[in-house]
């Protein structure tokens, strides 16, 4: 008989591993051995990071629950015993957000915690019915703002129709201050331009008077060097000849 080694089974099970192990690096994501180790390693961290992740909202949650009661005068600790003894079952995921999103609820959630009623008399249901209160509370504070918005709007139409003659009369007083307004920025705006031409010319003038300054200046220092260069030529010419009668003058 001959041999067998599992075959297609086999190839099914190394598909399904490389497969998982996908987005490896090197040979982790290529060959078996390597990446069935990746993979037993992976499925364990993945595991601890289950548990660390409600850890870590766990913390989120007590934090968020701790500042909102420190601004309301209180402490996290003294705050969970306080619902413990009422009986109020509300988990602190649900704390936590109805300190951040609806600080109101918060506020009535702390009232009946630290109230002076006996223990055991105040539910979820009550803290449940507060929740509920607040969308009742933000319509009925909509009707009212739109009730108010349209009184207001009422009373500026009216106070449009009679100061429309007003307005006018304004108006063509602020097109007068707006052309004289124009016609001294114009003037303004000749004067410096004037004031620039000068500038401008007096600029010019003292350039052009230090370049002769400076022409004057380079044309003085090459008739001096010129002269002196004349001078050296010419001394050193007469020592020459000195040099040449006194050696003909050796040699008779």
């Amino acid at each position: 008989m001959p041999r067998t080694r599992k075959g297609s089974a086999r190839r099914k099970k190394h598909k399904e591993i490389l497969k998982a192990v996908r987005g490896h690096i090197g040979a982790a994501s290529r060959r078996y051995r390597v990446a069935k180790q990746a993979y037993i390693r992976a499925g364990q961290h993945a595991r601890i990071g289950r548990k660390l992740r409600k850890r870590d909202f766990r913390r989120l949650w007590i934090t968020r629950i701790s500042a909102a009661c420190r601004q309301r005068g209180l402490t996290y600790s003294r705050f969970i015993h306080a619902l413990n003894e009422r009986g109020i079952e509300v988990n602190r995921k649900m704390l936590a957000e109805i300190a951040v999103s609806d600080p109101a609820a918060f506020d009535k959630i702390v009232a009946t915690a630290t109230s002076e009623a006996p223990a055991a008399t105040t539910t979820a249901t009550e803290v449940e019915t507060v929740v509920a209160e607040q969308p009742q509370t933000q319509a009925a504070s909509t009707e009212s703002h739109a009730a108010t918005t349209e009184s207001q709007a009422a009373q500026a139409a009216e106070v449009s129709t009679t100061q429309a003659p007003q307005d006018e009369s304004a108006e063509q007083e602020k097109s007068v201050e707006q052309a004289e307004q124009a016609e001294q920025e114009q003037e303004k705006a000749k004067k410096t331009t004037t004031k620039t031409t000068k500038k401008a010319v007096k600029k010019t003038a003292k350039k052009t008077t230090a370049k002769k300054s400076t022409k004057k200046t380079t044309t003085k220092k090459k008739a001096t060097t010129k002269k002196t260069t004349k001078k050296t030529t010419t001394g050193k010419t007469r020592k020459k000849s000195t040099t040449k009668t006194t050696r003909k003058k050796k040699e008779e």
